[in-house]
């Protein structure tokens, strides 16, 4: 199991916790980080935005380097998929 599954078990696990469920995670809880993570593989175009603004480059400089970001990202969620 990933470090990045476990840690979205966990937080899924606690937010159950305060309606009464068990504190562990449970498989469901495993099963539902998962699909959360892949559901990030493809940033928001607003996720975009945010990191250029972040980054605080010009729009031309960001653009170059748009496409490899994109796939850097999406290495990161591989890799946190991976068991």
């Amino acid at each position: 199991m990933s470090e990045m599954i476990e840690r979205v078990a966990r937080a899924l696990s606690k937010a159950r916790s305060i309606v009464g469920a068990p504190q562990d995670p449970s498989p469901v809880d495993r099963y539902l980080a998962r699909a959360a993570i892949a559901a990030m593989r493809e940033p928001t175009e607003g996720m975009v935005k945010g990191g250029r603004n972040t980054a605080d480059c010009d729009v031309n400089v960001f653009a170059s380097y748009y496409s490899d970001t994109i796939a850097f990202w999406r290495r990161m969620i591989d890799a946190a998929l991976r068991d």
